[in-house]
């Protein structure tokens, strides 16, 4: 029997099990990957070419959501230093489970709603949030806060997908060759990221990069069989524009899905940049966690994709508020 990628959270809650796991993970993934067939298409990158006068991170602490993203992005340049007139927009919130905000389990939708808006102040043509939540598309949305949030913008709208909705797309990794991804994602012309940073009980911490398979469909539960090393596929294929970490609020353990307050720490954070592996390894310290015990952080820097010193990044901190 496959397991789903729900059954797969759920049977790995300890360290024994994630070993066991890793055993044949690499086995199992790569034998997919040699079966599968010729993709019909291949990822662009959606990245822009930054000022060097610019910052290359950003930090925003102390306000509410819509202060910390509006403060972090004018350190940045503004919006319009990464989208332009007439612009369709995809905007990758975290919408994985049916969770209230207050369980941060789930990215804040002010922080969604305040990027759809300076994308459509930019002059988008267009923003559509997305997501494919492991929970029911509609239910999970509507409880994230997010629906509603965007629900009042002219111009931006959340979609999530049927199982239909997908084309397979070539990644080129190590482990995922070729894989199915949300068939509208290729032919936008800006992808923003926008997770929240969170503990997740196998990769330990959850933030820009993991959040890419919200955009896949699939097994992915096959991916958790060799999460690190897919992780770093998916973030070296999916060259987003821009990535907003949303850590207002940190689920700081029993991740992904958490539940209890009681896990949740008030954080009053945003960090935008264009590297991703900086911004996590910036994720992994907001969590009290250490880049040694975060695979994915060496192997990602390794591949070219980023750094993770993100102090020795052009960086800007400022306090919203």
């Amino acid at each position: 029997m496959t397991l789903t990628r729900r059954e797969w959270l759920t049977r790995l809650g300890g360290t024994a099990a994630l070993t066991a796991a890793a055993g044949t993970a690499g086995l199992l993934l790569k034998d997919r990957a040699r079966r599968s067939r010729s993709a019909s298409e291949t990822l662009k990158s959606f990245q822009v070419e930054v000022s060097a006068a610019l910052p290359e991170l950003a930090v925003a602490r102390g306000g509410d959501a819509v202060q910390n993203t509006r403060a972090a992005l004018e350190a940045l340049g503004g919006m319009g230093a990464f989208v332009s007139k007439g612009d369709r927009v995809m905007l990758k919130p975290n919408v994985a489970w049916k969770r209230v905000p207050s369980q941060a389990a789930t990215t804040n939708p002010e922080l969604v709603a305040e990027l759809c808006r300076l994308c459509l102040d930019a002059g988008a043509s267009e923003v559509v949030v997305f997501d494919s939540p492991c929970d029911p598309g509609p239910a999970t949305f509507k409880s994230s806060g997010i629906a509603d949030a965007v629900a009042g913008i002219r111009g931006a709208s959340v979609v999530w997908p049927e199982k239909s909705d997908y084309v397979k797309v070539g990644f080129g990794g190590k482990l995922i060759t070729n894989w199915a991804v949300w068939k509208e994602l290729p032919h936008f012309d800006k992808v923003i990221n926008a997770p929240i940073v969170k503990h997740h009980v196998q990769s330990r911490t959850t933030a820009g990069m993991k959040n890419w398979y919200g955009i896949l469909g699939g097994d992915r539960g096959l991916l958790h069989q060799d999460m690190d090393g897919s992780i770093v596929d998916l973030a070296y294929a999916i060259r987003p524009t821009l990535t907003v970490l949303d850590a207002q609020r940190l689920l700081m353990r029993n991740g992904p899905t958490g539940g209890s307050l009681g896990d949740v720490k008030e954080n009053r954070a945003v960090a935008a940049g264009v590297d991703v592996v900086a911004l996590d390894a910036w994720a992994v310290g907001e969590l009290g966690q250490k880049l040694e015990n975060v695979g994915f952080i060496a192997k990602a820097e390794e591949r070219g994709i980023g750094r993770a010193d993100w102090r020795s990044l052009r960086l800007k901190e400022v306090t919203a508020g």
